[in-house]
């Protein structure tokens, strides 16, 4: 049972009484005001450092676990926009295709409008 102040103060009385003040002093000190039973041992605290690693390990095992999954999901990402910067690519390339035909055509149907009319212009000239 832990001592409470009173039961304290009269075990500290009566070691002045038979000892002295300085060796009461020094051995109230060497008495906890808790009980024993309260008091951590070496084997507690290699216990609790036992299992405070133990918990660590879990914890990092997660951590492991899950910057694995997210290696995974980046790489799955990086694929995907690998993926779609080529279809972007090809897209660009057959409209950038289309376009120059397109402005080929054009620029030879003008060129063609233009003999026709120097043709006939000079057709009814002469």
């Amino acid at each position: 049972m832990a001592p409470d102040e009173r039961s304290r103060v009269e075990a500290s009385q009566a070691l002045t009484e038979q000892l002295g003040g300085a060796a009461a002093a020094a051995l109230m000190e060497c008495i906890p005001s808790f009980g024993w039973h309260e008091i951590a041992t070496k084997r507690d605290l290699d216990e609790l450092e036992r299992r405070i690693d133990l918990r660590f390990e879990v914890v990092d095992s997660k951590f492991e676990k899950l910057e694995a999954k997210f290696e995974a999901k980046f790489e799955g990402l990086q694929g995907n926009l690998v993926g779609m910067q080529g279809r972007l690519e090809g897209r660009l390339r057959a409209e950038a295709t289309r376009m120059i035909k397109w402005t080929v055509g054009a620029v030879f149907g003008a060129i063609t409008a233009i003999c026709v009319t120097v043709a006939t212009v000079t057709a009814l000239v002469r």
